[in-house]
């Protein structure tokens, strides 16, 4: 994995941005007028803002207009049944690691999988037929043999999550590591306010990702005050130096810590602007380091 060393936004982000709010509107509200409103609020929002920047710093501001206009979370109920949908596939998830030849590899697969369940670039999306791709296509990046050496030696883990739903995937790959290798402290970052469908200690309650042990929480900032601690942060830096192993997940997370080498990024380049950066084609499963 190649990577920049920081991902600017390109012109094509603006539109996605525009499309996003869209949706979100759409899934809270029937009113065309307080649609038409809010729509017009980012649009001025977006024209305002200085263009250099990565892209979840201007998706922040996109969803806060949002957020704050509808006066709730456009994307309250897609996550509850993003998490139920997951969690329905659960038993079946760790039948497939546990009847693997190789259930590291297969665990990081779901893992992987799991972020197909992202209303960023999609407003739907079909998790049962990514599912089974992922466990048998090529990944582009494929540096399981590293992560597994580092599995092996880790004895403290910091694991940043993704999406609501996702998070199930995510506790499928956690549990196969803890049963395989000698992780004594895992700790998951998690958003500390909403944006988008992002997990939420709320979804890690809901599916149960609380019950693993040795485990604890952080929360990272969603683009708002006393949220969390930003990602892009020198004591978010020295957060992930205290501990032997970084695993990140998804493409927000890669876009604000790609200039990081030591970080394991699990993720499906579901954005042109992201397969261009990492050099993979578009849909490509990547678990790999930069270089």
């Amino acid at each position: 994995m190649r990577g920049n060393v920081t991902i600017k936004m390109n012109l094509e982000c603006i539109p996605c941005f525009q499309k996003q709010a869209l949706n979100a509107v759409r899934m809270a509200t029937d009113d065309p007028q307080l649609r038409s409103d809010i729509l017009r609020e980012v649009i001025d929002k977006l024209m305002s803002m200085e263009w250099d920047q990565s892209p979840p710093k201007l998706a922040q501001a996109v969803h806060k207009i949002v957020r704050d206009r509808l006066g709730k979370d456009p994307y309250q109920d897609v996550k509850r049944e993003s998490n139920e949908l997951a969690l329905s596939l659960y038993d079946h998830m760790k039948d497939v690691v546990s009847n693997s030849d190789d259930e590291l590899n297969t665990a990081v697969r779901i893992a992987i999988a799991g972020n197909i369940m992202d209303f960023g670039p999609y407003s739907h999306f079909d998790f049962d037929s990514t599912l089974s791709e992922c466990l048998v296509a090529d990944m582009a990046v494929d540096q399981c043999s590293s992560f597994k050496e580092q599995c092996e030696d880790a004895m403290s883990l910091l694991y940043l999550v993704d999406n609501a739903g996702e998070v199930v995937c995510d506790k499928v790959l956690l549990e196969t590591m803890m049963g395989l290798y000698p992780l004594k402290k895992v700790t998951m970052a998690v958003k500390g306010g909403n944006i988008l469908n992002d997990a939420t200690y709320h979804d890690i309650d809901e599916v149960g990702l609380n019950k693993l042990p040795n485990i604890d929480f952080l929360c990272v900032s969603n683009g708002e005050s006393f949220t969390g601690i930003p990602r892009e942060s020198d004591s978010f830096r020295k957060i992930m130096d205290s501990y032997d192993m970084v695993i990140s997940k998804g493409q927000g997370n890669y876009e604000m810590l790609s200039s990081n080498k030591d970080i394991f990024f699990l993720l499906k380049a579901k954005c042109a602007l992201i397969a261009e950066d990492i050099g993979v084609p578009m849909g490509s499963m990547v678990c790999g380091r930069m270089i």
